[in-house]
């Protein structure tokens, strides 16, 4: 069946292929050498001239002028831009072609009857094929044309015809990290069944035709310009103003959010184009007598700056490479948090950041007047040398009080004017390059006295306030919106000392200290800090309520002791009465009063300071006592958070992952909803080590129970449910993947860029390091080259180019290692980055135990470095998990160097990775094309009426009232479309698969399948086919065809979700065993015993966390056994399930005891089979041993026959010569 739809679908490109051949006219037309016009001629009505290659070879000359087209008498070598003998005049271009070739006429009529008919089957097509299939059939497709000049797959159209770009970048948005490659030639295309030649690496450049517009288009870039619109597009202003649109009624509300993310979307391509301008070396630095790394751009009003270290003149508080690139991903997140509240008053900068051949670049809209000169804007908040006084203005202050304050739980608090000690003040002075500027030599004109100066701070002590020349306030370089992480800070500077406490001295790979510039923007998550507050505040609240329970209880006491002083002393007035109600009212009011304000001043004192534990600030004990106090006060509530974090919250996630199969938590399917899964926890990506860790003693300790278990020691129980060894390998896979991602950066940065020239080879080389267990000998490789036909060998690598050119020059090479130099740098970066030694990874290390051996996951490893570097390889079988080679011999040589199982020409392209500040919540760096959208389907809607209706539609969702959730979620994607214009959104994919759900819930199984498949189409044109939310749109997909008794479609996304599950987590997955046993079932009840036997064996073999599934696939098993008439094996496997059942259930459990019921009754049912079997046997045999007698009768009596027979032969031999001579003797007579 899935053959079936594979070929209907073949079929349909195979058509679609044909029909768009017939509709491809080899015809070139392009300005001729000729134009411009020149002066004579244009005065006579010329235009222009162009050039076109007519099918057949032939080559004419057209003249445009104002009233159409001709044919001018113009050659190659002559000019004569006068009317032709036939000029073939017309209006239109391509009337006048038409009218001068005859083939291209015939062409033309062709094309148009392939054309309608091409429009009429994709018409069928989409009436027939629902969503998910229309984007399946050009992800499979071996032709590389068939994108039919519209995007019928409903994706995104590549604006770049003229360059081959991969099929499957018609239909995604984001590029995938793999890429099918297309026939390589049209006989192969044309065959029905796809069997033909696909291209090999090898054949790159017959993707690559000759195209004269292409050429053009190259020297015509403007690299994101509008050069034709008037003038250079001002970001900030229009961004500024978006946000200053009235927002009374929806309509206007709509069109805001609409105006801001077109501004933000166009920026980010704006940006994206920027930057490989930059990269070509097409843009002059606006400071070009500086070195390379220092250099800085104005392109298109778009500022761009390397994330380096920018000397000692900038204030800041960190130095070094690494803690820039961090330092300017912490600002771009927190804007994008202060893009998302949307705070009237209070501007920031449009910004983006690109990472691309291990640089990153910063580019950001400009505050108006910052270029041209102090006069034209104004530093009220910060300083901006390093040298110089910290500027406040009450105004901003109120402003961000009133915004970093409430919203983000930032503490306001005093700070030193001259923050920074004097100390690093000196070695400022000392080894500065440029001398003191005017506001530095005043700042040392005012003495000591200045230095005890103080101001009142909100926010991190770097960040700066401007108001730009048009009067609005802007704010920069907000790096921190929490504290510190105490745990990586040096004990000696006041952090908790976990890391320290637990350092092994015989480790080699951890370093031993926590001094390390890059740890000092290790900030706390946000979400850590709120829940952390939630927390207390619950605690606070009921410690209130029992505080007012037990108030009431003595008023009440005291105003029935005061009633019964007066009953017994009688004679009270009615105005005594009055005066003591009005005196309770009173107290009740104040008493009221008195607890608001307690609330409030308690929710004021759970905002942190951000500025704990910095290193080079000045101390304030000399200057403010109380402030002093305060900072301590502060630095022991971020050690207890730190704590809380450590003690609490990870091993409290540790312990959900092992209970995952009981309480419904779906454990995280690749690197991407990892991260997303911890960071909803308040955990940071810092932490994987230590998840891992914790994961190994879980590991440890179930290995230890199973051992006692089997030596029946009883001081060991056994619990129900495992620690799910998927856990662990995707937690050391993604840190090899993000250590990976930072050491090829570095290799290629090193020597200058020099790697990044050829790339392809570093990088194979590079990979086909990881994905191995070792590196081949010689000898090795030799046997594996001869026993593989049309391979690639070293001499075939080196005739691709000219790599190894130059001679015996001084040219720099870049440096090639081998796996061995490779896997120390991971180590070491694994060990620096997250304090753990790989303990499944690299099998040339001693330190692997025997028990985790075999367990590291090379495919999801090749798949989530390449997502995590823009790294897009050719799609086919690699043989990872095996030997390598890496080239590394040849490093010094020049060559271009053999690499395996990954070749440099397996390389298609390196991406840009980008992140937006205005992205959604959560979005980190993502490839994306240059010649694409920079991301515009992750930017946040700025529309709280959308996000308000999503949120009211899940919390219908969860009460169980279905009908309202599905009104809100249908209303919120409405919302959310008229804002983006598109389907393809993040929040639209989420309401998408909340309206499945409300229709599967409410069994409304045909609009859940519909909602389900849409579901499906938008996450896998969002994030690809192997993306974390298409598996979850599979399984809503398999769950709402399978209810709605479609089960033939269901079985197909079951199939797709095992596949998936195997491809990003590897064979350990916790879900793999339950899809397996899913459509073991589905196949059970249809009647296919066999196939359900099957897939349950499958299920039996994969790993099950939870115990209690094992035995209910035994017990499916033992029954699908009982229907083949196999009563012993199932009755030995429903034996294992009872035992089982009676270890984790107890004997009186009702599942224990119909599993022993089932175990007596498969028992009997053996017991008689046998029986049966032996009297048949019995039987059988006798039957056997009489025919054996029988045979030997018919033996004996057919030997004594054939006596019998011999000896009449022989007598009639005797007699024979006795009567013949008596016969004779008569004759004679």
């Amino acid at each position: 069946e899935l053959e079936d739809d594979h070929s209907n679908l073949v079929e349909t490109e195979r058509l679609l292929y044909q029909l768009n051949s017939t509709t491809n006219i080899t015809c070139t037309i392009r300005l001729s050498g000729y134009h411009a016009p020149p002066a004579h001629r244009r005065f006579l009505g010329d235009l222009a001239y162009f050039e076109a290659a007519l099918p057949g070879g032939s080559n004419i000359h057209i003249t445009a002028f104002s009233l159409g087209f001709y044919i001018n008498r113009s050659t190659s070598s002559r000019f004569d831009p006068t009317p032709a003998k036939d000029p073939c005049y017309s209006h239109a271009l391509l009337d006048c072609l038409l009218q001068k070739s005859k083939q291209l006429r015939f062409a033309w009529l062709d094309a148009l009857s392939a054309s309608k008919e091409r429009a009429e089957l994709l018409r069928t097509k989409s009436l027939t094929e629902d969503s998910f299939a229309s984007l399946f059939r050009p992800a499979i497709s071996g032709f590389s044309n068939n994108s039919s000049g519209s995007g019928s797959g409903g994706g995104i159209m590549i604006p770049a015809p003229s360059m081959f770009t991969p099929r499957v970048d018609s239909i995604l948005v984001r590029p995938p990290w793999i890429v099918n490659m297309p026939f390589a030639n049209d006989v192969d295309a044309s065959k029905s069944n796809m069997d033909g030649k696909k291209l090999s690496t090898w054949d790159h450049e017959k993707m690559h035709e000759w195209n004269a517009a292409r050429a053009e288009e190259e020297l015509t870039q403007t690299f994101g310009m509008d050069v034709r619109g008037g003038g250079l597009r001002d970001w900030n202003e229009e961004l500024q103003s978006a946000r200053e649109m009235p927002v009374e009624t929806l309509p206007e509300r709509i069109e805001r959010a609409r105006l801001i993310h077109k501004v933000m979307s166009d920026f980010g391509d704006a940006a994206l184009a920027g930057v490989k301008s930059i990269f070509d070396g097409y843009i002059t630095p606006m400071n070009p007598n500086e070195p390379t790394r220092a250099h800085v751009f104005l392109h298109n009003n778009i500022f761009f700056s390397r994330a380096v270290d920018a000397g000692l003149e900038t204030f800041k508080i960190c130095q070094g490479d690494s803690a820039a690139r961090k330092s300017a991903s912490r600002d771009a997140h927190n804007m994008g948090v202060l893009h998302r509240l949307d705070i009237p008053g209070l501007h920031t900068l449009a910004t983006v950041l690109v990472d691309y051949m291990g640089t990153r670049f910063v580019c950001q809209s400009i505050v108006p007047g910052i270029l041209y000169g102090e006069k034209a804007h104004t530093l009220t908040y910060g300083a901006v040398e390093a040298l110089s006084e910290l500027q406040y203005d009450e105004d901003m202050h109120k402003l961000l009080e009133s915004s970093i304050g409430e919203g983000c739980m930032v503490a306001t608090r005093k700070i030193p004017a001259y923050p920074l000690t004097d100390e690093k003040m000196l070695y400022i002075k000392n080894h500065r390059s440029t001398p003191l500027a005017s506001a530095e030599e005043k700042a040392e004109c005012k003495g000591e006295d200045a230095k005890k100066n103080t101001i009142t701070s909100c926010g991190p002590v770097e960040m700066k306030g401007i108001v730009g020349s048009d009067k609005r306030k802007y704010v920069l370089d907000c790096t921190r919106l929490t504290p510190r992480d105490a745990n990586w800070v040096p004990k000696l500077h006041g952090g908790t000392g976990y890391w320290e406490d637990k350092l092994d001295d015989t480790n080699e790979v951890v370093p031993p200290s926590l001094n390390d510039d890059e740890w000092i923007m290790c900030v706390l998550r946000p979400e850590l800090v709120t829940q952390y507050a939630e927390m207390k505040i619950n605690n606070f609240l009921q410690e209130r309520a029992l505080k007012m329970k037990q108030a009431s209880e003595d008023s009440k006491e005291v105003r029935n002791s005061e009633v019964s002083q007066d009953a017994a002393v009688g004679g009270i007035t009615d105005t005594t009465d009055e005066s003591k109600v009005e005196d309770k009212n009173k107290n009740v009011g104040e008493s009221k009063d008195n607890l608001a304000n307690a609330e409030e001043e308690y929710i004021r004192s759970l905002q942190y300071n951000v500025n704990v534990f910095l290193p080079s600030l000045r101390s304030i004990e000399t200057i403010d006592k109380d402030a002093y106090d305060q900072l301590h006060k502060d630095e022991e509530e971020a050690r207890e958070l730190a704590r809380h974090l450590w003690d609490t919250v990870m091993p409290a996630l540790t312990k959900d992952i092992r209970l995952s199969s009981g309480n419904g938590l779906q454990i995280p399917a690749d690197g991407k909803s990892l991260t997303e899964f911890i960071h909803q926890r308040g955990i940071n990506c810092r932490y994987f080590g230590r998840l891992a860790e914790l994961a190994q003693k879980e590991e440890q300790d179930d290995v230890a129970a199973e051992k006692a278990m089997e030596n029946k020691d009883a001081r060991l129980k056994l619990q129900r449910y495992k620690m799910p060894l998927s856990w662990l390998e995707l937690l050391e896979c993604e840190m090899v993947a993000r250590a990976a991602k930072h050491v090829l950066d570095s290799y290629m940065r090193e020597q200058g860029g020099v790697a990044s020239a050829q790339p392809a080879q570093t990088i194979a080389s590079f990979l086909s390091a990881l994905v191995s267990i070792g590196e081949e000998s010689a000898a090795e490789t030799e046997i594996r080259m001869s026993n593989l036909r049309d391979a690639l060998d070293e001499d075939d690598m080196n005739a691709l180019t000219m790599c190894g050119a130059g001679g015996n020059g001084d040219a720099v090479r870049a440096t090639v290692r081998g796996r061995a130099d490779v896997w120390a740098d991971i180590e070491r970066e694994v060990g620096r980055r997250y304090r753990y030694t790989l303990c499944l990874y690299n099998g040339s290390n001693t330190k692997v135990k025997d028990a985790l051996k075999n367990r590291a996951l090379f495919t999801p490893l090749l798949r989530r470095i390449c997502q995590r570097t823009g790294i897009r390889l050719v799609g086919k079988k690699y043989d990872v998990g095996g030997k390598c080679v890496c080239g590394g011999a040849n490093s010094t040589s020049g060559r271009l160097t053999y690499s395996y199982p990954i070749a440099p020409v397996d390389i298609l392209d390196i991406l840009p990775l980008i992140k937006h500040a205005a992205a959604v919540s959560g979005e980190t760096f993502v490839p994306c094309p240059f010649y694409g959208s920079a991301g515009s389907p992750s930017l946040h809607v700025l529309l709280s009426d959308a996000k308000a209706m999503y949120e009211h539609g899940h919390a219908h969702m969860n009460a169980g009232n279905l009908s309202l959730a599905l009104e809100f979620s249908q209303e919120a994607a409405s919302l959310y479309q008229r804002v983006v214009e598109t389907p393809l959104h993040s929040q639209i994919s989420r309401c998408l698969k909340l309206i499945s759900a409300a229709h599967f819930h409410g069994d409304d199984h045909a609009h859940s399948i519909a909602s389900a498949a849409k579901y499906l189409a938008v996450s896998v044109s969002l994030g690809g086919f192997d993306c974390a939310e298409a598996l979850n749109a599979h399984i809503s997909m398999a769950n709402s065809l399978l209810t709605a008794g479609r089960v033939k479609q269901g079985l197909k996304h079951l199939r797709a979700m095992q596949f998936l599950m195997e491809l990003m987590t590897g064979p350990n997955y916790s879900e793999i065993s339950s899809t397996y046993y899913k459509i073991g079932a589905q196949y059970y009840e249809c009647g296919r015993v066999d196939d359900a036997l099957r897939f349950y064996k499958l299920a039996a073999a994969c790993t099950n966390d939870d115990r209690m599934i094992g035995c209910i696939i035994s017990r499916s098993t033992a029954m699908a056994l009982v229907r083949v008439g196999k009563f012993k094996e199932a009755y030995e496997i429903e034996k294992k399930a009872y035992q089982s059942y009676t270890a984790f259930l107890g004997d009186e459990h009702d599942a224990t005891k119909a599993s022993l019921n089932a175990v007596m009754q498969f028992m009997q049912l053996a017991v008689e089979q046998g029986k049966v079997k032996a009297v048949q046997e019995q039987k059988l045999t006798e039957q056997k041993a009489a025919d054996a007698v029988a045979d030997q009768i018919i033996k004996a009596d057919e030997d004594a026959d054939e006596g019998k027979k011999k000896k009449k032969k022989s007598k009639k031999k005797k007699k024979k010569p006795a009567a013949v001579a008596a016969q004779d003797s008569e004759q004679s007579d």
